[in-house]
């Protein structure tokens, strides 16, 4: 499994490619270099693997599998040079975007550098070839080797560190460009985002380094690794997780505010929960969705509170008449002995008045016609929609508070409870004679 470590990271690339081809940043220069960087390195490290490698061995033409070594090196070395000719890129749109220069100002110092880093890569890649070509290596396992001969071992130790050298210095540039902008960013999300993708670049140059050790190899013993290893796959996976984590950080603050607002909405709706489940046991028709049954988390936690909270509305609408005038008494005696805080005062009246009316409703009686209908009505409180669902949802859980833990509202929920008894008892009591 570890050798398939590659493709993962490979692919990453790539598509990564995929998406600056469609972004809309304002410099199409350093979108298509980073484009095209994206790109040969995911393919790259996509031919490097060692089953790709393996794959070509086995197809029983051993220079064929040197070639696409060979290939999957060049690849990378093209990466290298594009993600070194982004710098120049990122200039040229500071410079249009800053007015210190107009388009075609900025565009001359920029071909001028695209034309010199394609002539680097082209004596680079014109360099190996004719280095791999004098030491002519064969393969042994998926290792390149050379014969004895002093000329073939450095050929091929010369071969991986024109490479190596190459590689750095094109990391470095884009580096030095990458911590100066964080540097002048500061400490925001543009900062911390340059931070992390240059990280990925110090894990990209700590990859590149540990081609040392091939060119140790082939010096001393004549052979090197063919296609990347382990150590390899895991420092590109560090250095393409830093970079991704670096291009989404403009997309942190959104995907953070979409938890927090999934993770308000469902503790809002389980705050609602005690209130709402004694007002459905003895109100079932208020369910919206009565074939929901399962004490599940819904997955759409703001649209269940907003459905919760039309269903709270209907009860109380429905309880209006229900609403027993001696509430109010018995509220005033239980709270001298409970007295609520200050802040609590209408939500326990209201959560009272709710407690007294649903043992009615539960009862299916309604209170005598001598109530004073209209302060029951009141004590309930005011049925109006507030100006947001948030606002709404904060009102309706403090009141499920209340109801569920304040002494007064136990105590005129009992009180109400005794009333209801005795009347039941009082009505069986006739049917009987």
């Amino acid at each position: 499994m570890s050798e398939l470590a590659l493709y993962p990271v490979g692919l990453f690339f790539v598509l990564s490619s995929a998406h600056f081809s469609r972004s809309r940043i304002d410099s199409r220069a350093a979108a298509r270099f980073t484009c095209y960087g994206t790109a040969l390195l995911g393919t790259a490290l996509l031919v490097l693997a060692p089953p790709t490698v393996r794959a070509v061995q086995g197809t029983g033409v051993p220079a064929l599998a040197v070639l696409v070594i060979v290939l999957g090196d060049g690849l990378r070395d093209g990466a290298a040079a594009a993600m070194r000719l982004l710098v120049p890129a990122l200039r040229a749109a500071d410079a249009t975007g800053n007015g210190t220069g107009t388009a075609a100002d900025a565009a001359g110092p920029l071909r001028r550098e695209v034309r010199g880093g394609l002539a680097l890569l082209a004596g680079v890649l014109g360099l190996r070839v004719a280095l791999i070509t004098a030491a002519a290596p064969g393969l042994a396992g998926q290792d390149l080797s050379v014969g004895p001969e002093l000329s073939a071992r450095l050929a091929l130790a010369g071969y991986t560190a024109v490479g190596m050298l190459h590689t750095a210095v094109c990391l470095t540039a884009l580096l030095r460009e990458l911590a100066r902008r964080a540097r002048a960013a500061g400490p925001g999300r543009l900062g911390t985002g340059l931070r992390l993708v240059a990280g990925g670049l110090v894990a990209g140059l700590l990859w590149n380094a540990w081609s040392v050790d091939d060119v140790l190899r082939a010096a001393v013993t004549g052979s090197q690794d063919g296609p990347e290893d382990l150590l390899c796959a895991a420092l590109g996976g560090l250095c393409a997780a830093l970079i991704a984590a670096g291009l989404a950080s403009t997309l942190w603050p959104a995907a953070t505010g979409a938890v927090r607002g999934w993770l308000r909405a469902h503790r809002r709706y389980r705050a609602l929960t005690p209130l709402w489940r004694d007002l459905h046991t003895v109100l079932p028709e208020i369910a919206l969705d009565p074939a929901r049954r399962l004490p599940l988390p819904p997955r759409d936690p703001r649209f269940a509170l907003y459905r919760r909270i039309i269903e709270i509305h209907d009860a109380r609408l429905i309880l209006r008449q229900h609403l027993d005038p001696r509430a109010a008494q018995w509220l005033d005696r239980a709270t001298r002995r409970f007295p609520p805080p200050a802040d609590h005062t209408a939500a326990t009246a209201e959560a009272a008045s709710l407690a007294a009316a649903l043992e009615l409703a539960a009862a299916g009686t309604l209170p005598g016609p001598a109530a004073p209908a209209a302060p029951a009505a009141d004590a309930l409180g005011s049925l109006e929609s507030l100006d947001t669902l948030d606002g709404e949802a904060d009102h309706l859980a403090h009141l499920a508070r209340v109801y569920a833990t304040c002494p007064a509202v136990a105590e005129v929920r009992t009180r109400a409870r005794a009333e209801r008894a005795r009347a039941e008892r009082a009505r069986a009591a006739t049917a009987t004679r």
